[in-house]
């Protein structure tokens, strides 16, 4: 890898943080689906107070889609997926393009999951992807 800059350094700290927050939400999301769908309408509050994050959302409809996959909202998956992939790109150089290829397939697995009807499987391809890119980028 050779000599890394400070400006290269502090992205990939923070590639390493998003990609971790993108990680660690989907296997909360992922636990608590079951209970949102089967609670009553209000649950997903619950989620934003564990969380920390503002309930912004007007139903449990409109948490499951914007909190997925909204790129305006600064606390969806989707969103920190798209920071880790933009810093991924600029390091492109430093972690190897077959390493950021995994960054890719999450997020292609994220646009396509927006249109899926199986919400529990996409979760997993996404966490499977960023899984490995952990393991491209430690080899």
């Amino acid at each position: 890898m050779g000599i890394i800059s400070v400006e290269q350094t502090d992205r990939l700290y923070w590639l390493g943080r998003y990609s971790e927050r993108v990680y660690t939400t989907l296997k909360l999301f992922a636990d608590s689906f079951d209970q949102m769908i089967d609670a009553q309408e209000g649950a997903y509050d619950g989620f934003c107070k564990k969380l920390e994050i503002p309930n912004i959302y007007t139903s449990r409809e409109d948490f499951i889609e914007r909190y997925c996959f909204d790129p305006e909202d600064p606390n969806s998956i989707y969103s920190n997926l798209m920071r880790t992939y933009d810093n991924a790109v600029v390091l492109r150089e430093e972690i190897g393009s077959e390493t950021l290829s995994y960054i890719q397939l999450a997020v292609y697995e994220m646009n396509r999951a927006k249109e899926s009807s199986a919400p529990l499987i996409w979760p997993q391809k996404v966490t499977d992807n960023i899984v490995a890119f952990w393991g491209m980028a430690d080899d």
